[in-house]
């Protein structure tokens, strides 16, 4: 593309000066594929091609490839170790990529770090708050580091914003978990930044404040902003993601909408409580439209084509086994995600 608008460009040059025409031309030339490359980078609010992370023997990104439009709530999905928060520092301009190339809004995150970081605030997974200071004393902090005007206005429109107003005098430490995480927020919303990196921001979170905070953040929907979370838990990403992205070792297996996914693995999900789950697991696997089964926790786990019309069958078959309970339910995240890694993840983010 840079190739022929740079050819269908006429330059007619003063006879007087022709022994310059050729470095002027070479000017003229990569400012043209400036402005394409430019042009085409800047439609996404986030970038990175071929992003390699190595520390040592460990390859901790393998060539990551993301496009994220902005204003898009983009989930980046995978256990822990898989690479996620090594993304993030390498988009946030905190780690230097072993090669490959990522971008915010067009601008190189090595080569144009003052371009890039008044654009991003940042929620780290490790607490970050002064808890000696009460939380408006974290915002205004925030604030004369990034010289705001109008410095009482933004921390009160934040404070409220994260229905903190109430508790803004109080000492971060007294603070419980879910309002802290909410301050963290607020503060990294504070600058007016055009991507928000949260780095597993739910993980410690009771339920309760885990589901106050998805409410808190799906209210930025629609904002312009463009939302970057890292997680392992996929009913969060299902909740709050326009498209993710599957880590998994380093690579990204699949990308798209959430609803997407489950589109391709398909099918619907029968749970059987059974006395004797092992004698079914052979029985099951001869039924041709069973796709798959396998055991959890003396629960049998049976994957079939549509889920109603198989389920009066498989009840009579499986009778002698010791039916104590039966769930039916469709595909989720977790299930897209065991399908296209071949892994599960337990409640702690590791691969079980």
């Amino acid at each position: 593309m840079a190739c022929s608008r740079t050819r269908s460009c006429a330059i007619s040059w003063p006879t007087c000066a022709s022994f310059r025409a050729p470095s002027v031309l070479f000017r003229a030339n990569f400012r043209i594929r400036t402005l394409v490359r430019d042009s085409v980078t800047q439609s996404f609010a986030v970038e990175t091609k071929a992003l390699v992370k190595r520390y040592r023997s460990v390859l901790a990104l393998a060539g990551l490839d993301l496009a994220i439009e902005p204003g898009c709530f983009f989930g980046l999905l995978g256990p822990n170790g898989a690479g996620k928060t090594t993304a993030v520092s390498i988009l946030c301009t905190l780690l230097r990529p072993t090669s490959g190339e990522a971008r915010i809004f067009g601008s190189d995150v090595v080569d144009e770090r003052p371009a890039v970081r008044p654009h991003l605030g940042i929620v780290f997974q490790d607490p970050s708050l002064d808890t000696e200071l009460t939380g408006r004393e974290n915002l205004e902090i925030h604030a004369r580091l990034y010289r705001l005007s109008e410095r009482g206005t933004r921390i009160e429109r934040m404070l409220e914003q994260m229905a903190l107003t109430r508790d803004a005098d109080r000492r971060v430490a007294a603070l419980s978990s879910g309002m802290r995480r909410r301050l963290e927020i607020a503060r990294a919303l504070l600058h007016e930044p055009r991507v928000l990196f949260l780095d597993e921001p739910t993980v410690g979170l009771d339920v309760h404040a885990r589901r106050s905070l998805w409410e808190r953040l799906e209210q930025l929907r629609g904002s312009g902003l463009t939302l970057f979370l890292t997680t392992h838990a996929m009913d969060e990403a299902a909740r709050l993601c326009d498209r993710v992205a599957i880590l998994n070792e380093g690579r990204v297996v699949a990308t798209g909408a959430p609803q997407e996914l489950c589109q391709q693995v398909g099918g619907d999900h029968i749970e059987l409580e059974l006395d004797r789950p092992e004698e079914a697991l052979p029985l099951l696997r001869t039924k041709p439209n069973v796709q798959d089964a396998w055991i959890e926790k003396r629960t049998v786990m049976v994957k079939v084509k549509h889920a109603p019309t198989e389920l009066v069958a498989l009840i009579e078959e499986l009778k002698p086994q010791g039916i104590r309970a039966v769930r039916m339910r469709e595909v989720n995240l977790e299930d897209a995600f065991v399908h296209f890694t071949g892994h599960k993840i337990d409640t702690a983010g590791n691969l079980e």
